[in-house]
């Protein structure tokens, strides 16, 4: 009886301890393939982010040709054909890259052949026009003057379309992320929780099981007394191997690198199964190689720690050490691998290997060695078991964690030299600006000053088509000199320190038409500026060039017989949000989501109004008209350089703002911008 009892009693301890393992191990597996599938869909969401950053380089490629061949059709300098050059030197390459991308979206791709389509048109009309504008003939006039605009629409339209369908795909493909992200969440903790309460149960039903199977024991066994005490014995050693399996557990957690982590778990273990030598051995199938990375013995070790060996070198089965082995007598085993033989010269005797797996990868060995035959009892060779299987989930996370770290430095660096490099770059960038500030303008200062020389000395003996010819000369030197401006301009709001500070919005319009005041009586403009303007938080040059461009904007784009009116106010509005925070092209106004554009910004914002009576623009160019060079008018129309509204979406966004339109064609506009309050 009291032999049932006590097998009952070590069968319920086994099936407490067993159970708990088994429900983690099925945990731990739904666990990694619900993180298989989310990796899988972050893959995607990083190729749809790939997709569209190679799109929108594409569509750089389509403005630097376009800018490129426009200013050499206007100069007729063969510079200008330099970016137009790079560019369809590039283009096909990057249509490559994108078909690759969209190999998986049909719709892409029939959408990406149109656009390949169109782009063969427009680059025959450019080399049609270069060769006309070469050979000195009338390009205005020529009859497909006009086709390459209209097709280079359609290739914007075309690309707009294709970026807007994969961020629509980017977005769902998040939107899947987050779902499955919280999925896991909620399935780990409602696990966790129903395990946790399904496991207090049932070893509580356990302990009172064995409880109960104990007392009849005892009650049963009072006669056998030397039995009895030999059973409280067998406690003792359960509780130690339990005690001690949880100390290796809590040293596991509490080591610092892969080689202390096993030496410590090793020492432990020694404690409860004696033995001459215990080591740790780690296999590198790649090179063939295995390596002991740290052992616990008593003397001289026969396997020294770090000692690296070949794989075949170690007992072996089917070519791997798959499976337990133990060795009660090496002396009975011939032939012996080489490492069996090396340890049976130097006395050992036993000899017990446990594979260390995970996952059912194996990644090496736990082997225990004795000069003793059959040093090793059951009860041993379980204690190791357990450990190995410790051992193993403790090394590949520490595998892993190294390289986590390894790349994290990787990072770190690679963040460093990039970070070199682009302020090597700014200062180069600087000397840019410096050399197109003084080098180039002075020839043009020149060229504009001789050319007036000339009319003034010898106008004269010009006649009037010299005369109209000498004046184009002087009023191009004038566009250059202005576009130059304007470019350095625009080039200095991306270097320029930005310090918000509390700026009077009635002073800083006031600021800004005064350098208009020549352009305004020219114009006769009438200007209304709305009483007690608020004060927003800004950079004063910033704004006030900020401003500037947009008055100058909303008197110069007037029909010429139209006298202009131009009405400023200001409104108190909420934080803005954007569907796309950090979005440069979200220009336009769009849907308040509860992302914030600054989260330590003030919730009150001030939203100022530039309304006039001009020309209007339609709404499928209020977007392309705050981007470089992008003109929607003949500069024989309305002349400028296309630059001034980028220098205005430039400003606002070193600033922190926004800046939209609200518009139809002959109804004039009313553009917008945004900043946060001033606190009071």
């Amino acid at each position: 009886m009291a032999q049932i009892s006590q097998t009952n009693f070590r069968r319920r301890i086994a099936l407490a301890l067993a159970l708990p393992l088994v429900l983690m191990s099925v945990l731990a597996a739904l666990l990694i393939g619900q993180i298989a599938s989310l990796t899988s869909v972050m893959q995607w969401v990083n190729h749809s982010d790939r997709l569209i950053a190679q799109a929108n380089l594409t569509e750089k490629l389509f403005v630097d040709m376009e800018t490129g061949l426009r200013g050499y059709l206007v100069t007729g300098n063969s510079e200008f054909l330099e970016p137009y050059k790079q560019a369809s030197s590039s283009i096909d390459a990057n249509f490559n890259q994108l078909n690759r991308l969209i190999s998986d979206n049909p719709s892409q791709q029939q959408r990406l052949k149109k656009v390949r389509s169109l782009y063969n048109q427009w680059f025959g009309y450019s080399q049609q026009m270069i060769a006309r504008r070469a050979g000195s003939g009338d390009y205005q006039s020529y009859a497909i003057n006009a086709q390459g605009k209209q097709i280079m629409d359609t290739i914007r339209r075309e690309m707009a379309s294709f970026i807007q369908t994969e961020e629509s795909l980017r977005n769902a493909r998040t939107r899947t992320v987050q779902e499955t992200t919280r999925a896991v969440l909620v399935n780990r903790i409602g696990s966790l929780l129903v395990v946790g309460a399904f496991l207090s149960f049932f070893i509580r039903n356990q302990l009172m099981a064995v409880a109960k199977s104990y007392g009849r024991a005892l009650a049963v066994a009072q006669a056998q007394t030397e039995a009895l005490r030999e059973s409280e014995a067998a406690l003792r050693r359960s509780a130690q191997r339990l005690a001690s399996l949880h100390e290796i557990d809590r040293d596991i957690l509490l080591a610092e690198s892969l080689s202390d982590l096993v030496s410590t778990a090793l020492f432990r273990m020694r404690q409860l199964v004696p033995c001459q030598q215990a080591f740790v051995v780690l296999f590198n199938f790649e090179t063939g190689m295995a390596q002991v990375v740290a052992g616990s013995n008593r003397g001289d070790g026969n396997l020294p720690e770090g000692i690296a060996m070949p794989i075949a070198n170690f007992p072996s089965h089917d070519g791997l050490p798959q499976e337990t082995r133990y060795i009660e007598d090496l002396d009975a085993l011939e032939p012996r691998p080489s490492v069996l033989d090396r340890l049976f010269l130097t006395g050992s005797r036993s000899f017990f290997t446990v594979p260390l797996k995970v996952e059912e990868k194996l990644i090496g060995e736990l082997d225990l060695v004795d000069t003793q035959i059959s040093a090793f009892t059951a009860e041993h060779q379980e204690i190791a078991q357990e450990v190995a299987a410790q051992l193993a989930i403790a090394i590949q996370q520490t595998n892993l964690r190294e390289q986590l770290q390894h790349y994290t430095t990787e990072l770190e660096q690679r963040v460093a030299e990039r970070t070199k490099k682009l302020e090597e770059s700014n200062i180069e960038l600087e000397a840019f600006s410096y050399s197109v500030s003084h080098d180039l303008r002075a020839p043009l200062r020149t060229i504009q000053g001789f050319t007036q020389a000339l009319l003034e000395d010898y106008g004269d003996q010009l006649n009037s088509i010299g005369q109209e010819y000498a004046h184009y000369i002087i009023d191009s030197a004038i566009q250059m000199d202005t576009l130059i401006s304007d470019l350095l301009s625009y080039s200095r709001l991306s270097r320029e320190e930005i310090r918000l500070q509390p700026i009077d919005l009635s002073k800083a319009i006031s600021d800004a038409l005064s350098q208009l005041d020549a352009q305004m009586q020219e114009r006769q403009a009438v200007v209304t500026v709305e009483d007690s303007l608020p004060q927003v938080m800004a950079h004063r040059t910033t704004f006030v060039q900020v401003l500037t461009n947009l008055f100058s904007n909303a008197v110069k784009f007037v029909e010429p017989d139209l006298q202009p009116q131009v009405r400023i106010w200001a409104e108190n509005v909420e934080c803005p949000r954007l569907e796309n925070p950090g979005n440069e092209e979200n220009i336009s106004p769009s849907p308040r989501l509860p992302v914030p554009l600054f989260p330590d910004s003030p919730n009150e914002w001030v939203r100022l109004w530039v309304e006039d009576n001009g020309i209007g623009i339609a709404p499928e160019y209020q977007e392309r008209i705050f981007r470089v060079f992008e003109r929607l008018h003949g500069i024989e129309t309305y002349p400028g350089t296309g630059i001034g509204l980028a220098i205005v979406r430039k400003g606002m966004e070193r600033m922190g703002g926004r800046v939209g339109v609200e518009s139809q064609p002959g109804r004039g506009s009313r553009f917008w911008i945004e900043l946060p309050a001033a606190k009071s």
